[in-house]
């Protein structure tokens, strides 16, 4: 699934706790993960995320092409890694990230609300991808008229079952 209309990506290199000795982007436990959001009228209307091994312009291009239609209006910070995809997509902007992050709030608060979400049901995370995954599932279908579970299920009835191949492949 694509998204369209106005979107916002960032980096957040601290998921993960607080390690002695270790400063910045370093890190051996802390995973770096990249979050986009799109939005539609006044709030947050579909969130993405991804764990990555490094910020470079191949890896957040990769995320970037998988999730993010090539014509619709992205907003990045001034990252370096950002800047040789805007031939790619060609309405990326990039803006200073502000003090704190002021021109990107929805963006942290959509990550603080992650981290937060991590932090209180789930102590130990060995395979974050699988909780983002998870997260961005929840997020994605709070605003849907039934709940998680009837849509799960309406899922299960319409389409057609997987075979074991098809999901480990």
């Amino acid at each position: 699934m694509k998204m369209f209309h106005t979107v916002t990506i960032g980096l957040k290199p601290v998921v993960g706790g607080q390690e002695e000795g270790i400063v910045g982007r370093k890190n051996n436990k802390k995973k770096l993960v990249v979050f986009a959001i799109e939005r539609k009228g006044k709030g947050i209307s579909l969130m993405y995320g991804k764990v990555i091994e490094h910020s470079s312009a191949k890896e957040l291009g990769s995320f970037m092409k998988s999730t993010i239609e090539l014509t619709a209006n992205i907003k990045t910070d001034q990252w370096t890694g950002y800047t040789p995809l805007a031939h790619d997509f060609e309405n990326l902007i990039q803006v200073p990230s502000g003090r704190k992050g002021n021109n990107f709030p929805d963006l942290h608060r959509a990550i603080m609300i992650f981290k937060g979400w991590l932090r209180c049901m789930h102590h130990n995370v060995e395979y974050l991808q699988s909780y983002i995954n998870e997260y961005c599932y929840r997020f994605n279908r709070s605003n849907m008229k039934e709940g998680i579970f009837e849509n799960f299920m309406k899922r299960m009835v319409t389409n057609l079952p997987f075979s074991h191949k098809q999901i480990i492949a």
